[in-house]
């Protein structure tokens, strides 16, 4: 068994930082300015994976910011057909096959497919489409996502999203994963879903610790059998800021939550077999280097 460790988004060892843009500002600059934007955040991830290679880490989840107002209803420019755009994305997707780098992305909280309002699920849809499409480009893996509210009714909250999930597009489903939290969607619930649609699901030890619905070892073996024949299995971890049950990532991960989650990997998974585990932390790569550090 081997645990491949990675990290979100962003890299506090590299100086130069990803940049945001305003609708205020896209209005007044236009397309050029956001074009060039675009290329600053591409060549940010391009220096992420970089430095990922010379420090031998191999699994990272790409930020969602890498066009800004992607899918604001304001954006006219076509960025997905840029040539120059294109080619720098090419680069980054054979740089990380190249290296054997699994990329995974995370749409956001406002990504709700269960919503009672139509329009929220058809601005989800764009977004999830968004992430699709940098996703192909980028070589990308895994969209994670959540289930979303509970609405008053979480069983009528669970059946839209089903709904809702089996009329998206093949080539988004195929991408998408699906995550416990720590307020409404247990572990247990989760798998109900993939009892249904077949959707992988990824296992968050701390979402679990706070928001438990059956025993740990269960929940890593049942999560786990959801990616046969899909792609090697993807976890979660992050340490709460205050205690074990916090909400608020730490900054780092402490040993000895690592230590927990690397006690039942060794006892649900083969020696040949492999498993992804992203690392939720504030000061982000330096969760790794720490717990590397710590031996």
């Amino acid at each position: 068994m081997s645990i491949e460790l990675g990290y979100a988004c962003l890299n506090t060892s590299i100086p130069m930082k990803m940049k945001s843009l305003r609708l205020k500002t896209y209005q007044e600059k236009g397309a050029s300015y956001l074009k060039e934007l675009i290329l600053h955040n591409l060549n940010y991830l391009m220096t992420c994976l970089e430095w990922n290679q010379a420090h031998q880490v191999f699994f990272f989840r790409v930020s969602s910011d890498l066009v800004p107002l992607a899918t604001h209803e304001a954006m006219t420019y076509a960025w997905q057909e840029d040539g120059e755009i294109k080619e720098a994305c090419e680069k980054i997707k054979e740089y990380a096959k190249l290296h054997s780098m699994r990329l995974s992305m995370h749409p956001g909280q406002y990504t709700l497919l269960n919503s009672p309002k139509e329009e929220v699920v058809k601005r989800s849809i764009e977004d999830l489409a968004y992430h699709h499409q940098m996703a192909e480009m980028l070589g990308v893996r895994d969209l994670i996502i959540h289930v979303g509210g509970v609405y008053g009714d979480k069983k009528q909250a669970l059946r839209r999203w089903i709904k809702t999930y089996e009329k998206l597009p093949e080539g988004i489903k195929s991408k998408l994963r699906l995550e416990n939290d720590e307020k409404s969607y247990s572990i247990q619930e989760v798998l109900g879903i993939w009892e249904i649609t077949g959707i992988p699901i990824v296992l968050d030890f701390h979402h679990h610790r706070i928001l438990s619905s059956m025993e740990t070892g269960d929940a890593l073996a049942k999560a786990t059998n959801t990616w046969e024949g899909i792609d090697d299995p993807k976890i979660h971890l992050s340490s709460g800021r205050k205690d074990e049950k916090d909400p608020k990532h730490d900054d780092l991960i402490r040993p000895m939550d690592y230590e927990w989650v690397c006690g039942y990997v060794d006892r649900c998974f083969r020696k040949n077999q492999k498993i992804y585990l992203m690392l939720e932390a504030k000061q982000k790569e330096q969760a790794i280097l720490h717990l590397r550090k710590k031996g």
